[in-house]
């Protein structure tokens, strides 16, 4: 490197004039770059392993005992789960009230061909009038247990009036079916003489087998 003497501007190579027009030059050394320190220090592993002292090997063993015996504690000497109690069963019967009602606008003229048969018996006549419902009663649809009562009254010309439904038990399948039941069965065969025109009560029982029958009610 040089230096002119006059101005101290220094070059990396001799040039015949400085910019201040000197040519005169001191040659010196040029400045070595700083050596990079080299960090000889070794670093530590985040995750280094260290030795288990007695004294914490005890006290790990100490709470993983404690532990085991908590568990064992509250798994065979611990309080019993509070069971869920059943609602209490109720006979409190409650009257269904959305079946069609037919009276406004079923014909009430007799079904031709169908005779009244006024000498006829009342008990061969009302279980006629049984089968006849049955035979609508669709007991696939049905799950689980339980009863109701339906009631009506019949005119002269064998129309079922002033329909009505009793829910016994909570049974909604057993409901529909019921109803479905009462919608489908409108006109039965005129009433014998014998029939006083009071209120007809039968109850949906389910049989032993899993099957449903209707029996009066007096």
């Amino acid at each position: 490197m040089y230096v002119c003497k006059y101005c101290k501007k220094k070059f990396r190579e001799k040039v015949e004039y400085c910019d201040c027009g000197n040519n005169m030059f001191d040659e010196v050394a040029e400045p070595l770059p700083p050596a990079e320190q080299v960090n000889t220090k070794q670093e530590e592993l985040p995750f280094a392993p260290h030795p288990i002292l007695p004294a914490r090997l005890l006290s790990i063993s100490i709470f993983i005992l404690c532990c085991t015996f908590s568990l064992c504690f509250i798994l065979f000497f611990g309080p019993e789960p509070k069971k869920k109690e059943a609602a209490p069963i109720t006979n409190q019967k409650t009257v269904v009230k959305d079946i069609p009602n037919i009276d406004s606008f079923w014909d009430d003229t007799p079904a031709y061909g169908v005779q009244p048969d006024y000498n006829a018996d009342i008990n061969v006549y009302k279980d006629g009038l049984k089968n006849a419902l049955l035979a609508h009663f669709d007991t696939s649809t049905i799950e689980g247990s339980g009863s109701c009562d339906i009631q009506f009254t019949l005119d002269k010309h064998g129309n079922l009036k002033k329909k009505k439904l009793y829910q016994n038990t909570a049974n909604k399948p057993l409901i529909n079916a019921t109803k479905k039941m009462l919608s489908a069965v409108k006109r039965y065969n005129p009433p014998p003489k014998s029939y006083d025109g009071n209120p007809l009560t039968l109850e949906v029982q389910e049989n032993p087998d899993g099957s449903y029958s209707l029996v009066y009610k007096e």
